[in-house]
């Protein structure tokens, strides 16, 4: 049963007959009642299973870094769900894997450059250039290694970087996490005087590493 709020030309929500009613975005409507087909075709399945696979991802990164990096910077969506269309094309295979480095920011901070370094199944990412903040502000760095198979993942942040060598010195692959293909990569992100996030850096890929 429909409900009318405040009159016909106001809020309505629920469905009357063939209509239905709610609000978008502040903005009252009514609709048509559509019921969508579900062939359930092939391709249709593949395109869950790539679904599902990338989400099992974004949930490995929800609290440490799309909630507190990227869900101030997306515009009509979560960084949940930037990850999520972003990195659903980067996954194929039997079974479903990434097939290249997941993306896990963007921002119009320079991004600077590295390398990974893998050693006695673990990995550093070291760079050579850091990108420029102002004068009040803090730079830090936040380090992913991404599970090919989307299951795991570990996060590094290093704050107040400043040091043109040995930029993550934090090991972002240790000898206790699961066997398998790492895609290993990172962000900056730049911080005012207050604490307060003012921009990202695009994604920067420092390459694979594999433990066993």
């Amino acid at each position: 049963m429909a409900k009318i709020r405040a009159g016909i030309l106001s809020k309505v929500s629920g469905k009357v007959a063939g209509v239905v009613g709610g609000t978008w975005k502040g903005t009252n409507y009514l609709r048509e009642l559509v019921k969508p087909a579900n062939p359930n075709t092939p391709l249709q399945q593949a395109q869950r299973s790539k679904m599902a696979f990338v989400v099992r991802a974004a949930r490995q990164l929800i609290g440490d870094v799309l909630n507190p990096f990227l869900n101030k910077f997306c515009k009509d969506m979560s960084g949940y769900n930037w990850f999520c269309k972003e990195n659903i094309k980067k996954s194929s295979g039997t079974p479903l894997a990434f097939t290249s480095a997941p993306e896990y920011s963007f921002g119009t901070l320079s991004n600077g450059g590295g390398a990974a370094a893998p050693y006695d199944d673990n990995s550093r990412c070291d760079t050579n250039s850091l990108p420029t903040v102002g004068e009040g502000h803090s730079l830090s760095f936040i380090a992913v290694a991404m599970k090919n198979d989307g299951t795991y993942a570990k996060v590094a942040k290093k704050d107040n970087v400043v040091s043109a060598t040995g930029l993550a010195e934090s090991i972002v692959i240790a000898d206790e996490d699961p066997d398998g293909t790492y895609y290993i990569g990172g962000f900056f992100a730049d911080f005012d005087a207050n604490g307060v996030l003012q921009a990202l850096s695009a994604t920067v890929q420092f390459g694979t590493t594999t433990l066993s």
